[in-house]
């Protein structure tokens, strides 16, 4: 995927996004959110924000930064801040594989949806290590393609892949790739969504 394809493909669905996928990944931001278990001291970054619909689930001191390569998207991100008085959530336009932070700045880094859609994984996973400070947390929700999965659903994802740009992901995304590049301090790994499909990965962040 490279980074045009993606920016095109969120405008074309910004507006209504809220209302489909939005619905569909909900759940996953709520569960996740609620394992972050952060407290008014925390700094977090969130990669992939999108049109903010994460931030309600966020405790209402903690500061969050959320960035996104989607101009669009963002744009409804901000008046959703603006319109909650959300003094300490705010978001800046960025690309997560080349994030301008220094080293060590937040105590949790997310990421929710956004493994598979991104043009490097290998890079982005680097940064978010990079950027989160040493024994911090590590979260991810995403779906991976794994050998377990129903034949079927394997069969379907792999036939995706051709079309892979207009759909703004990577349907066929193997764990088995993914790990082998991210090399992360796994915590836990659950499910979430409907039928499981997507992953919850909590790491540690140990250097």
């Amino acid at each position: 995927m490279d980074q045009n394809s993606i920016i095109k493909s969120y405008k074309r669905v910004s507006s209504i996004y809220d209302y489909t996928f939005g619905k569909v990944f909900k759940p996953g931001q709520k569960t996740l959110i609620e394992k972050m278990n952060c407290n008014d001291n925390d700094s977090v970054l969130e990669i992939g924000i999108g049109t903010g619909s994460s931030l309600q689930y966020y405790p209402q001191k903690t500061k969050v930064v959320g960035i996104d390569i989607s101009p669009d998207m963002l744009k409804i991100a901000d008046k959703k801040i603006k319109d909650n008085n959300s003094n300490n959530k705010t978001i800046a336009m960025m690309n997560g594989e080349e994030l301008c932070f220094s080293d060590n700045t937040f105590d949790k880094v997310v990421a929710m949806y956004v493994i598979s859609v991104t043009h490097n994984p290998e890079r982005l996973i680097h940064e978010m290590k990079r950027v989160c400070k040493e024994d911090g947390d590590i979260f991810i929700v995403n779906h991976f393609s794994c050998d377990t999965d129903n034949l079927f659903v394997r069969a379907f994802e792999k036939a995706l892949m051709p079309v892979s740009k207009i759909l703004g992901w990577k349907p066929y995304f193997p764990y088995t790739e993914f790990n082998s590049y991210a090399n992360l301090d796994v915590q836990e790994i659950s499910k979430v969504n409907i039928f499981d499909y997507w992953n919850i990965i909590h790491a540690s962040n140990n250097k």
